[in-house]
């Protein structure tokens, strides 16, 4: 079910309808990957945004999207950053997994992603789990998705973070995070 919200679209609030449940605005939950091209993480993989009529669309972004029901945290991650680069994942770096069982029916996993995101303003609230990956090669642009895919150092990216409106939102906090590390 949708109803209208007010939301934050860049540059004012507008109404915009936004998928609820029991009156109250969904939270969608999303995963981003920082990919690096190897654990010493000194280059940072970083495109544009390409969807059309979107306000962010030409800003720095971290490839990121919608997790799926059934996904588990590293299958999702892995997917978008294939879906979005042309590339696979060869290790997420983070913790490992841990499964806990309140009923044996029940599993539930404990993941300790780089960064959690929540996004108060846009189409649709949203919560965003960042996980750093690497993945090596030459990424590809997504046409309409993607445009402009590149290795950028470390140092080049604390330079453009001064200019906090070349990025989305999400991407802003979660290179902020993972810089201060």
């Amino acid at each position: 079910m949708t109803a209208h919200h007010r939301v934050w679209v860049g540059d004012g609030w507008v109404d915009l309808p936004v998928a609820e449940l029991a009156g109250e605005a969904l939270v969608v939950p999303n995963v981003a990957g920082v990919v690096v091209p190897d654990e010493a993480c000194a280059s940072v993989l970083l495109q544009r945004r390409d969807k059309p009529g979107e306000v962010v669309r030409g800003r720095f972004e971290v490839p990121s999207g919608r997790w799926r029901a059934g996904e588990t945290a590293e299958e999702a991650v892995r997917r978008e950053v294939l879906e979005e680069t042309g590339l696979e994942v060869e290790a997420v770096l983070a913790p490992p997994v841990r499964r806990v069982h309140a009923d044996p029916s029940r599993p539930f996993e404990v993941i300790e992603p780089l960064a959690v995101t929540v996004g108060v303003g846009g189409a649709y609230p949203a919560l965003h789990l960042a996980f750093v990956c690497v993945a090596r090669g030459r990424p590809l642009a997504r046409p309409g998705e993607t445009a402009d895919p590149r290795w950028c150092p470390v140092e080049e990216i604390r330079r453009l973070l001064e200019d906090p409106s070349r990025f989305t939102g999400p991407t802003l906090a979660i290179l902020t995070a993972f810089l201060d590390r």
